[in-house]
C-alpha cells in the first residue's frame, strides 16, 4: 500500500498517492467516461489508509485543468474521506492550486472548504 498511481489521459487526471514520500496528488483534467469507477477506486484506496501506516502529515494536493460536474461531486466525497482520515489519526494539508485567471476553480476550492468544514490552501498559479 505504498504507492498508487495512474498516468493522466486527456480525460482523467493524473493521480499519485504515495505513502513513503507522503505525498498525494491529483492533477490534470478531469471528465472520465465513468466517474463513479474512477473516484471510487481512488476512495476505497484512501479509506483503507490507518495512522499504523501513515507516520507524519501528509500533502495532499489538487491541481485540475479542468474539472466537470460529476467529477466535482466525487472530489467532494474524497475530500470528505481525507476529513474522516483526519479523525482517526492521519494528517492532512490539503492544497488546491488554480490558475490565477480561472476564478471558478478557485470558488470551487474555497466551496469545499466551507462544506467539509476544513482547511484548504488555496494557491494562486500565474499562467
Amino acid at each position: 500500500m505504498e504507492v498508487f498511481e495512474l498516468e493522466g489521459t486527456r480525460y482523467t487526471p493524473k493521480v499519485v498517492f504515495d505513502v513513503k514520500n507522503k505525498v498525494f496528488e491529483i492533477s490534470g483534467d478531469s471528465r472520465p467516461e465513468d466517474t463513479h469507477t474512477f473516484y471510487q477506486v481512488l476512495i476505497d484506496w484512501l479509506s483503507k489508509l490507518d495512522s499504523a501506516s501513515v507516520q507524519g502529515d501528509i500533502k495532499f494536493k489538487f491541481a485540475f485543468d479542468y474539472l466537470n460536474s460529476s467529477s466535482s461531486k466525487f472530489i467532494f466525497k474524497l475530500i470528505k474521506c481525507l476529513k474522516d482520515l483526519q479523525s482517526s489519526g492521519i494528517n492532512f494539508s490539503i492544497d488546491w492550486f488554480y490558475d490565477e485567471p480561472d476564478i471558478d476553480m478557485k470558488e470551487l476550492g474555497e466551496e469545499y472548504t466551507e462544506l467539509a468544514g476544513m482547511k484548504i490552501n488555496m494557491i494562486s498559479v500565474e499562467v
